[in-house]
Formats: C-alpha cells, structure tokens, sequence
C-alpha cells in the first residue's frame, strides 16, 4: 500500500468510525428496561447487553463497509484472497506456499509414493489426477500479482515426480489452457473450483488416459446421460473474503453464472432420474477434496460417463487430498471390497500445504515400516 493510500485509509477509517460512533447509540433509544431486573446481580446489565446486540446495526455494517472500501478502492480482500482483474478473485494458497518450510513439496511427493507403493503392495494400481491451479490457467487474470517461484513450478514438478516414480498421471493443463483460450469457462470467477463445464473436460481427457493405461479392465459397461440445467446466480467460496452482502453487495464481485449438470446412469435407455448409482459392484473408487466431493461440478458424474462405468465416490471436503485417501485406506470399504483402482484426484496446490493431521501422520509412519519390512522379507526370499 503506498503512502497516499495509507493516507486515505486512514481518513476513511477515522470517518468510519466516527459514524458508528454515532449509530452505536442509536439502540439506546426507546430501550425500556423490565422493572423486575435487579441490577445488583447483573440482570439488568445482561438485559441492556442483549437488546444492544440485537438491535446494533452497524455490526453487520461496519464488516460490509469497510470491505466495500477495501475491494473498491485498493483492490483488497480479506487475507485468504486475491483480487485480480475483471473481478476475477484467486485463493491465495495458489500464490503463495502454506508453509516457508522448503521441503513441504518434497514431503508430500514421499507420502504420494507411499501410497502408491502401498496400494501397489495389495495388487492395486493407483492413478493420480493433478488439478492445475486456477491462477495457472487464468493467470493472465492475475494482473500485477506473481504466484512465488514454488508455486510456479509446483505442477511441472509434481507430474515430473510421479512420471518418474512410475506412477500413471495424465497431463490435462494444455486442454485446459487450450479450452480457456477458446473463451471457455473451465473454472468459476469468483470460486477456487472448477466450473462444471471445466469439470467435464478434465473428466473426459482424464478417462481418455485411464481407458488407454488400463486397458485391461472394463470399460463401456454401462452409459450415462447429462442433463443440463437454466443458469443460477453463484457466490463463490472466495467472496468470503470480500464480505460486502449484503448492506454493500454491489460493491463487490457480481455472482458467476453457474450452468449445473447433473449425470444420471441410463435404464432401459432412458436416464433414470432417481439414480445417480448402478446396482452392480464397482471396482473403481474416486478418491479426492471437493473437486470430486461438491455434486455442484459433477465431477464424479461427468468420469463415470467418459469411462462408461460406475465408481465409488469417497472424496471429502475441506481436508485435502490426503487425508481422505488416509480415510479410506483405513476403511472397512477398503479392507473388505478392495479395488481393482484408484483414482486420486489432487489439486496442485496442496502439493505445498503442509500436513497437519495427526491420524494421516500415524498412518505414513506405519506405512513406511510395513514397506520397509516387506522390502527386507523379499530380499531374505530372493537373495
């Protein structure tokens, strides 16, 4: 922030509070007090605190103001949020890494193998779908702001790993960055994820790959249908950070147009609109955050119907990539009906965030010594 703007924040935030100043008084007036309260033990005082809670309407106000000020005048939002061009708004985990510990990528690069090598040990094969960052695809959007050179690199990196640890990921960001030239919207403007348009792309390049890699199971054994529904007005996750709805809502980003698709598998060759599963067995398992988790993108729907059959869907949100691949490798899903697949949907960007539960940490722990014990029993066996 420059200095003149320091200056005219300062003036604003002075005239602000001035005027809530005079307003916060304003629920004072007409209050009538019970004449039962006592205000010896505090009755009376709690009274007077809940109207002037309820009644305060610069509460709601002041958040709304200044945050109209800010996204308005500086091009601000609250921190979790970046604001670029065209009231395109970008989540700041894609600029700039979680942690400033170097070694976080290469972290999550071990604990990717290790899953990988574990589900390899139980004779299941393990596909990884890496999400480019939105900021990648749509960084010309960015304006004046530059991810940090790891954030630049995270993507190349993370399918640079996995090529060479000869674990199957697709590369999907041309596609993506071929259908957003085109004008196409693969993700939301004012949300982290995807658009269910763009959500259908990945899925169809990604199945292309899948089909061609795995080409001994089956495919093709069942078809879906897409309906696709009228236009909604959508306020994305990021506007969270721009709280100005609703005293200031037209101060802030205008909502995205969301086009909702919904996938339904095909009965006696017609859609059936009460099923969104089939009643056979799957033997593919969709493991993911809220790219797969949020039926609003209908990511899972769209990979069920470019690969022409059904699978199991246990992506979390909120949590992720890991720890809901963690949740389900300690499953009695898992344990009792193992896959003949994964599929690991993994945005880019949690590449760099570090690992926080406690659970999902145990668990690489004992995986590691697993491993490492069965790599001693095979050498003893083979020597």
């Amino acid at each position: 922030m420059t200095k003149a703007s320091a200056k005219i924040t300062a003036v604003l935030f002075i005239a602000l509070v001035l005027a809530l100043g005079l307003l916060s008084f304003r629920p004072l007036l007409g209050y009538e007090a019970n004449t039962d309260l006592s205000p010896v033990n505090g009755e009376l005082a709690r009274s007077l605190e809940d109207h002037y809670d309820d009644q305060f309407p610069a509460k709601d106000l002041g958040t709304n103001l200044w945050a109209a000020i800010n996204y308005t005048l500086f091009s601000e939002g609250r921190k979790g949020v970046v604001v670029g061009q065209d009231e395109w708004l970008f989540s700041d985990e894609e600029i700039y890494p979680a942690s400033r510990e170097g070694d976080v990528p290469d972290r999550n690069l071990k604990r990717v193998q290790q899953v990988a090598d574990y589900l390899l040990a139980e004779g299941i094969p393990l596909v990884v779908l890496v999400v480019p960052a939105k900021a990648r695809i749509y960084s010309e959007k960015l304006g004046s702001t530059r991810p940090e050179e790891v954030m630049v690199s995270l993507y190349d990196t993370f399918l640079r790993s996995l090529t060479a640890a000869g674990i199957p990921a697709p590369d999907v960001r041309p596609a993506m960055e071929q259908a957003q030239r085109s004008g196409e919207s693969v993700f939301l403007r004012t949300d982290t994820h995807w658009s269910p348009s763009g959500a259908d792309l990945f899925a169809e390049r990604a199945a292309g790959y899948i089909r061609d890699r795995f080409n001994g199971l089956s495919w093709d054994e069942q078809s879906f249908s897409t309906s696709i529904g009228e236009p909604m007005p959508h306020r994305g996750d990021l506007l969270n950070y721009i709280p100005v709805d609703p005293a200031f809502t037209d101060f802030g980003p205008a909502p995205d147009e969301l086009i909702p698709r919904t996938t339904r598998v095909n009965r006696g060759g017609q859609a059936d609109a009460g099923a969104l599963f089939g009643d056979d067995a799957t033997s593919a398992v969709l493991v993911g955050t809220s790219y797969s988790a949020n039926p609003l993108w209908d990511f899972a729907g769209a990979l069920r119907k470019h690969l022409g059959r059904d699978l199991i869907n246990v992506a979390e949100e909120g949590d992720g990539p890991i720890v809901p691949m963690i949740d389900y490798l300690n499953s009695s899903d898992f344990r009792d009906q193992p896959p003949q697949l994964v599929i690991w949907e993994f945005p880019e960007r949690y590449l760099a965030q570090p690992l926080e539960s406690e659970q999902a940490q145990a668990w690489f722990r004992q995986a590691e010594n697993l491993l490492a014990a069965t790599a001693d029993s095979r050498s003893e066996t083979n020597p």
